[in-house]
């Protein structure tokens, strides 16, 4: 099955006169995270239209697309187009979380909330010949998720291509963030085994990285693991987090300190 994955970009995104370094900094990890459930006889690729010019002649037989609200209308166009070209169109995201009948008008499967447990139920299905229309995560885990497809991440051309995700959610419940709804709130926050978030970094090249959970520290029991595994690895490493966890946990702190922490964003 020849499967494309897209994530599609706002206007300024592909400006060649006004185009904000932002939209370089970090490949699609989430896109790279579903394909590692792909068969070894698919023929998997991943556009990024935000640094590359996405290619609209060629017949995947799936065509996979990331949807935030800011680039609605151009997965929109996306997913028409290749819908009548003959392909089918899976949609997910913030966007089609947020507004699902919307979405579910440009495609043939709609996926609401994270996808760790949906997207491999969707593949069994297809491979049955019995896809659902809309898939509505259920179980939160990242228990059995496989190594991400960095092998389908263009590198060269990310200013930061060593960044990785070990959680998902955050513990708190702010009124004006966006993962209330996707994540149900603080109950929803969850993290990857210990040894397999410390397999996934040492995959990675070079000594920096770069966190892009919304909260590392959110779990103090699975930051203080994380880190003293880290702590011999030689990383340099920048992350996310609050001023709570930053005045309450000192020892967690000290502990990412010493395996590498170099920059923390509060917020």
């Amino acid at each position: 099955m020849r499967v494309k994955m897209i994530l599609p970009a706002l206007t300024e995104a592909t400006s060649p006169l006004f185009r904000p370094i932002k939209y370089s900094l970090f490949p699609p990890l989430g896109l790279a995270t579903l394909a590692a459930y792909l068969s070894n006889d698919d023929d998997a690729a991943i556009c990024d239209e935000h640094v590359e010019r996405l290619q609209l002649d060629d017949e995947p037989d799936l065509v996979v697309i990331q949807v935030y609200i800011t680039s609605a209308r151009r997965s929109y166009e996306i997913a028409d187009h290749y819908r009548r070209r003959g392909a089918r169109v899976v949609l997910g995201g913030l966007h089609v979380t947020s507004l699902p009948d919307e979405a579910a008008a440009h495609a043939d499967h709609i996926f609401i909330g994270p996808g760790e447990d949906t997207w491999p139920q969707f593949l069994d299905d297809l491979r049955r010949g019995a896809p659902l229309p809309r898939y509505v995560s259920r179980e939160r885990t990242l228990a059995a998720i496989p190594p991400i497809r960095r092998d389908l991440i263009k590198r060269h051309l990310y200013l930061v291509p060593n960044s990785i995700v070990v959680s998902r959610g955050c513990p708190h419940v702010c009124d004006f963030c966006y993962k209330v709804a996707f994540f149900q709130g603080g109950k929803q926050f969850y993290t990857m085994e210990v040894d397999r978030a410390l397999a996934e970094i040492d995959r990675l090249p070079g000594r920096h990285l770069y966190f892009l959970d919304d909260h590392l520290f959110g779990n103090p029991n699975f930051a203080a693991a994380l880190f003293d595994g880290m702590a011999g690895m030689g990383r340099l490493w920048q992350a996310a987090g609050t001023v709570k966890s930053v005045l309450e946990q000192p020892v967690v702190l000290e502990k990412a300190v010493r395996s590498g922490l170099r920059s923390l964003f509060v917020g």
